[in-house]
């Protein structure tokens, strides 16, 4: 075959190509998922499933170093597929390449200013819109671009410019984590690491936490294979090329154990588990407290931010190569293959990718996370194919010169193709908990009909010139040391780690409620009315809370301390607004003034807007539309008795309107209790029925709360606190084994959610519930049973971290898990349930995804993902 010589520069050394590799592996996962390993698989037990998973990155990385040894070429997985598989198995090994390339790169221009957002919470400026339930500031889309444009310059002004760039940026990390390391060394205690070595009880659950861990990791060992990419630019004897790729892995291997051993020795598992419900980021926090600064948890916050930087970079350069190389073979346009006259990179390819990193912000970064997931796949994918060439070069053309030659190549190719295979499946394969969706699998699809464009659009062109391959002429280079373990230690030793002022995170929080929580804390209703009013209109339905004695018990403390009271007891469920009107009536008439509310969700939500209306002129429903306001309403004293609505811990009062359906929400601080008297005694007696929908409305709460878009770190801790309590203590209260304190554990978890939705509002869930139970008037739990494990199916892409916690909270591993979680506890309950068991049917779509529109504006638009009324409309048929 007729050989070229190469019009690459060969500027890497030894040392450039380990900083590539090492640091587009490490990047920022690091900084954000070290608390989540550690929950998962405990320290040691992550250390050895990050082991476990570098041991199959390694064996990959083994056929890698072998084929870029004996091909040095641009473009790697290119020549090395064309060699085995001819030229359709390399255009598709190298194209699904490119879009893992290209959609990092992508990913990356919107992870920069989205941490930029949470070391400064005013960065936002200029909302300009929202895609995908992403809102776009032009601050944010401005410092993307910005910096899209410094790394796209950067790599075409040279590529050894980018590979300073990248030691740089990689000193920075390595530095900060070596800050981290021997800071914990010093300053932590072997005790921390008490109940946390391994994550459970047996062997057997100790295997399988330290497995599930083991599976996630070899997606942060992607950027190995960037070496051979940029091979033709590398000044450094083959044999050693190969060597520096292996010792890539073993270092990020090596420093990943690290951080976590670190983490793990100055954090308890109380620690841990704080920092998770705070932040999450748990590496930050153990470096403040290893420092005992928080200064010096933004400092290695600077640092994983130069791992997002080291990674985009990386990616620019291997993705610009690989198109080249394609380019090269007549596969794609040859524009592709134009190299800098004086730089003598791949300047256009550079700047396409470049002018896509540019366009990614204006997309959001919600849409992106589909793009890079089919990117991941399009990796993994490359890895099998590069993993079966090997195999079948070792076979086709045992006399290559291989001057990094892999021992037992037959266990090391069949290991490394079972395990990118295994990769590949766990995108292919249904609830493999990394499936494909369909939007991904749409731009899978949009991806390979683009690649398919070019492949029949180059053929007709350059015909037989097609898929054309020409060796690149080898000049082996004499054997040198260019890196030594001393010299990277004094370039490390060198770096300072940068330090930035912070300013302090910010949000507010309005709860105007005093809460008396406790067994038997129901007699002192009196007591607490009595600053409030002489004269009580207590509120209650029609039979629950007199057969139970509740409505007794507060009657005699009322009475005892001297108030007058007056029964209104015609609430029913999912209350009217014509109730409410009637009740202020019966109110104003009796002279009344004070209002208890005896009851669930309901009697408290009619309580409250008789209160309200009790002091204001006109139809409440002027009030719930906004088109009146009010800042006053009677007091009211709150006595739930049931764990589930919440209603005593917010300023929230949903009503329906008999007259159209609709079903809305009153909002005013006026109506939050003035006392609210939880006391689970008064609980107890509720049928298992009511219990499990009321409970599982509070679990609801919590959740949308959680995920809303308008979240903030106070609600964000109390929601996760919430979801667990219910979680360790609902089968018991509901089976009827739960103690006492699993039953205070539950009512306190069902206020908790009444008090994050008042800050962080409710999501699509309650949202679309509404006008089902507007429209049949269905029990309000069995709505949300029927709609949620739906909807979060259609939304946990929109925040991934946080619905892949809660699904590890209810038994789960990652966010694809939530959904199904969730239906294992409807199951528990006895709750599942389908709209069309409740009476909805295909008639009624159309306009309950009107109404959705309607009056659940602000759910729609808190969930983390946007649906249209179309698409709301396909969320209630899946419902049926």
């Amino acid at each position: 075959m007729n050989k070229k010589k190469s019009e690459f520069e060969k500027v890497f050394s030894a040392w450039d190509i380990l900083v590539i590799a090492f640091g587009a592996m490490i990047g920022w996962g690091w900084v954000v998922s070290s608390g989540d390993w550690i929950q998962r698989g405990g320290v040691l037990g992550a250390v050895i499933g990050f082991a476990l998973g570098g041991m199959m990155v390694f064996f990959v990385g083994l056929t890698y170093a072998e084929l870029t040894s004996a091909m040095p070429q641009c473009g790697g997985e290119h020549v090395f597929s064309y060699k085995a598989l001819g030229p359709i198995g390399s255009f598709i090994c190298t194209w699904a390449i490119v879009l893992g390339y290209v959609s990092v790169v992508c990913f990356e221009a919107c992870a920069l200013p989205t941490i930029i957002q949470y070391i400064f919470p005013g960065f936002l400026k200029g909302y300009m819109y929202t895609v995908a339930g992403f809102d776009i500031y032009a601050s944010w889309v401005a410092v993307a671009i910005a910096v899209a444009v410094f790394i796209t310059f950067i790599n075409i002004r040279g590529a050894k410019t980018a590979a300073i760039l990248q030691t740089v940026l990689t000193v920075i990390i390595g530095g900060v984590g070596i800050l981290l390391i021997a800071s914990s060394a010093i300053s932590g205690d072997l005790t921390n690491m008490e109940n946390q070595m391994f994550m459970g009880e047996s062997v057997g659950t100790m295997l399988k936490s330290v497995l599930s861990v083991a599976v996630v990791t070899p997606f942060f060992f992607i950027g190995f294979d960037v070496i051979p990419q940029a091979a033709e630019e590398i000044n450094v004897p083959l044999k050693k090329v190969g060597k520096i790729l292996i010792l890539s892995i073993v270092l990020a291997i090596i420093f990943y154990a690290l951080i976590i051993l670190g983490v793990g020795y100055v954090m308890n598992p109380v620690d841990i588990s704080k920092s998770m419900e705070g932040s999450g980021l748990v590496t930050a926090d153990a470096m403040a407290k290893a420092f005992g600064s928080n200064m010096m948890s933004k400092v290695l916050i600077v640092g994983g931010m130069c791992g997002i930087v080291t990674s985009w970079n990386s990616f620019l350069i291997g993705g610009s190569r690989a198109m080249y190389s394609m380019a090269e073979s007549y596969m794609i346009p040859r524009v592709f293959t134009k190299l800098h006259k004086k730089y003598k990179t791949p300047v256009t390819a550079l700047l396409l990718i470049g002018l896509l990193s540019i366009a990614a912000p204006f997309l959001g970064r919600k849409m992106l996370v589909w793009i890079v997931d089919a990117g991941n796949f399009g990796c993994c994918l490359a890895y099998c194919m590069v993993a079966i060439s090997f195999l079948i070069l070792r076979s086709k053309a045992p006399e290559m010169k291989r001057p990094y030659k892999v021992t037992h190549y037959k266990i090391v190719g069949v290991a490394a193709v079972l395990m990118s295979g295994f990769m590949v499946a766990m995108y292919l394969l249904p609830n493999s908990g990394s499936a494909l969706v369909l939007q991904e699998w749409g731009m899978v699809g949009g991806w390979s009909i683009l690649g398919l464009c070019f492949c029949v659009g180059c053929k007709l062109k350059y015909k037989e010139k097609f898929a054309s391959h020409i060796d690149v002429s080898i000049e082996e280079l004499d054997e040198q040391v260019d890196l030594s373990l001393s010299q990277a230690i004094e370039v490390v030793q060198s770096a300072e780690a940068a330090k930035e002022e912070v300013p302090a995170l910010e949000f507010t929080y309005y709860l105007p409620v005093s809460m008396v929580f406790g067994s038997g804390k129901v007699a002192k209703a009196g007591e607490l009315t009595k600053p409030y009013g002489k004269k009580a209109l207590i509120v209650t339905g029609e039979s629950s809370a007199k057969k139970s004695g509740v409505y007794d018990k507060v009657k005699r403390s009322l009475e005892n301390a001297g108030i007058v009271t007056v029964l209104f007891d015609k609430v029913k469920q999912n209350p009217l607004t014509t109730t409410v009107e009637e009740g202020a009536d019966f109110a104003r008439s009796n002279g009344c003034d004070v209002v208890v509310a005896i009851g669930g969700g309901s009697i408290m939500d009619c309580a409250k807007g008789i209160a309200f209306l009790s002091e204001n002129p006109g139809d409440i429903n002027e009030y719930i539309y906004n088109r009146r306001q009010s800042d006053i309403a009677l007091p009211l004293v709150a006595v739930p008795t049931t764990c589930g609505t919440g209603s005593e811990g917010n300023g929230f009062a949903v009503l329906t309107n008999p007259l159209n359906g609709d079903k809305k929400s009153l909002r005013c601080n006026a109506i939050v209790p003035k006392v609210s008297l939880i006391d689970s005694e008064c609980m107890m007696t509720m049928p298992k029925k009511v219990l499990a929908s009321v409970v599982f409305d509070s679990l609801c709460h919590n959740i949308e709360a959680y995920t809303s878009r308008t979240a903030q770190p106070f609600t964000d801790a109390l929601s996760l606190y919430a979801i667990q309590l219910i979680a360790d203590n609902l089968t018991a209260v509901y089976e009827g084994t739960a103690t006492k304190e699993g039953w205070e554990k539950i009512t306190f978890a069902s206020t908790i959610g009444g008090m994050v939705i008042h800050s962080a509002g409710v999501t699509l869930a309650h949202g679309m519930e509404h006008p089902a139970s507007g429209r049949k008037d269905i029990v309000h739990g069995q709505g949300l049973a029927a709609l949620t494990p739906v909807i979060v199916e259609m939304s946990y892409k929109g925040n991934r971290s946080k619905f892949s916690r809660i699904a590890r909270i209810l038994g789960g591993l990652t966010a694809e898990d939530c959904a199904d979680r969730i239906r294992t506890l409807l199951k528990k309950i006895h709750l599942e349930c389908t709209l069309s068991s409740l009476g909805i049917t295909e008639k009624d779509i159309p306009w309950m995804a009107e109404n959705c529109m309607k009056v659940s504006a602000a759910g729609v638009a808190n969930n983390p993902v946007v649906f249209s009324k179309e698409e709301i409309a396909e969320i209630y048929r899946r419902a049926l």
